[in-house]
């Protein structure tokens, strides 16, 4: 994929669907997800438009592993809207002060390319300590192999973040850390699936076309890609995302 910057238009505004069944599965006693099929009315169109400016997606400098393309919030007022309306019923969240930020993004390397951390669930970093996290996407791709998204527990949180503030002083280091104290990190690298000695597995949302889904943000997450040799920098056949990233007042 040419990665060098080109010309690009704005995304046009995306239009959803009237939510026919809005979906709850229950991840832990505070925590749900919310999934909704059909989302968006053409998605199609999405992915066209990708295709087209693949060369303004680019190869971010922190966590994520692949290539993002940045939304504006003209081409997302109606997503934007239905999470104020709808979504705040569902979470615990203030409908007035929300920030976004949304992008196209599909990941892309393979395991021996990940960074530490980018081996393990994650969770959003806060804007604010009294702002909530929460983040929606739609999977825009055919091909349900690709994988979905796994919701899962910590075992071992205060090593990870000594892990973490690690990886930012010396990625060496961390390395080193998270072979001593971890024997996943003794194996080969791979995206993480299911449960270890570092996180439980909670709840894996299956991939499938247009499927929508939002949760919060500080629930340790990973996309669940277990077939790492499907991935492609190939945006018709790649795993195509639409993630928004949302920053709210808690009620």
């Amino acid at each position: 994929m040419n990665l060098e910057p080109a010309a690009v238009t704005s995304l046009p505004k995306i239009e959803i669907n009237a939510p026919a069944d809005i979906r709850i599965e229950h991840v832990t006693d505070t925590h749900c997800c919310v999934v909704i099929d059909d989302f968006l009315k053409d998605p199609q169109s999405v992915i066209a438009f990708a295709i087209e400016n693949a060369g303004a997606f680019s190869v971010p400098a922190d966590s994520y592993p692949g290539l993002l393309f940045d939304v504006s919030e003209e081409s997302m007022a109606d997503i934007n809207r239905f999470v104020r309306a709808q979504m705040s019923r569902q979470f615990s969240f203030l409908r007035g002060g929300i920030k976004t930020a949304t992008y196209l993004s599909m990941a892309t390397l393979q395991p021996d390319q990940l960074s530490n951390l980018q081996r393990l669930c994650h969770t959003d970093p806060r804007e604010r300590l009294d702002r909530r996290n929460y983040a929606g996407l739609v999977y825009l791709f055919e091909n349900e192999e690709l994988g979905g998204t796994g919701f899962y527990r910590w075992k071992e949180q205060k090593l990870i973040e000594e892990a973490t503030a690690l990886e930012l002083e010396d990625p060496e280091r961390a390395a080193a850390f998270l072979q001593d104290h971890f024997a996943t990190y003794q194996q080969p690298a791979r995206y993480m699936t299911e449960s270890n000695e570092i996180a439980e597995l909670l709840l894996e949302v299956p991939a499938r076309f247009n499927r929508f889904i939002f949760y919060s943000g500080d629930l340790p997450h990973s996309a669940s890609i277990s077939a790492p040799e499907l991935l492609t920098n190939d945006l018709s056949k790649g795993r195509l995302t639409l993630n928004c990233f949302v920053s709210v007042r808690p009620r």
